[in-house]
């Protein structure tokens, strides 16, 4: 008798401690963080990459923005985009409208060179447009410039169906040592591929792009843009 009482209270022991660790879990809330902001943008058809140009503040260049398309292994067109100066100076201006720059509240900001802004650095945004063969892509040079362009897209055949099938990814090269007034490729934006033996459209493989264009991947990808830049020297 004493035996299975004491049975039934080592039971009820365990029972009452189960239910104090139960009760004591409990889910919390958690601010959101950037990351979790990231993932939403990207699942949405929004990216931006952003590329810090502060070490070519030693020398003044023309920033030219690039972009080559590619069609089944094939360079058909590079577009020289827009042109930026990566710094401004007050004798960039006519004697006659200096005043006017001042009352514009543009001020010097290194009193070497004369310099009234800096690029310090440029990003570069992809976003959807309102139909599925057009994506958008923002170039932006804080305190310099912006500009926004549409980038038109290859559809791949859908399988039992006249409707095209629509998929673009970007990779990001890998960054080498600098050189002036070379082209300097920064992002790949491409298309997915059909892949017929599991019946699925991939784009997997490298995660960046040799700038030599020597990666694995590209050999698969059937359409894609290279988006770039070269720093074309000037004087100071």
């Amino acid at each position: 008798m004493k035996s299975i009482n004491f049975k039934n209270s080592v039971i009820t022991l365990a029972m009452l401690f189960l239910s104090c660790v139960a009760f004591g879990q409990q889910i919390k809330k958690k601010n959101v963080e950037i990351d979790d902001l990231i993932t939403l943008l990207g699942a949405s058809g929004y990216e931006l990459f952003s590329y810090d140009i502060t070490e070519m503040l030693n020398e003044r260049y023309d920033i030219v923005l690039v972009s080559k398309e590619i069609d089944a292994g094939k360079e058909i067109s590079t577009s020289n985009l827009n042109t930026f100066q990566n710094k401004m100076l007050l004798t960039d201006f006519p004697e006659t409208s200096l005043q006017e720059v001042i009352d514009a509240g543009l001020s010097i900001i290194d009193t070497v060179t004369k310099a009234i802004s800096h690029a310090e650095k440029i990003s570069f945004g992809f976003y959807p447009s309102d139909n599925d063969s057009t994506k958008f892509l923002q170039i932006n040079v804080p305190e310099i410039g912006r500009m926004s362009l549409p980038l038109k897209l290859k559809g791949l055949p859908k399988k039992d169906s006249d409707e095209k099938y629509f998929s673009y990814n970007t990779r990001p090269f890998k960054l080498k040592t600098f050189e002036a007034d070379k082209f300097i490729p920064l992002i790949l934006f491409g298309s997915s591929w059909y892949e017929e033996k599991f019946n699925i459209y991939r784009f997997c493989g490298d995660r960046e792009i040799e700038p030599d264009m020597s990666s694995e991947i590209l050999k698969n990808v059937p359409h894609y843009y290279v988006i770039g830049v070269k720093f074309v020297k000037k004087q100071l």
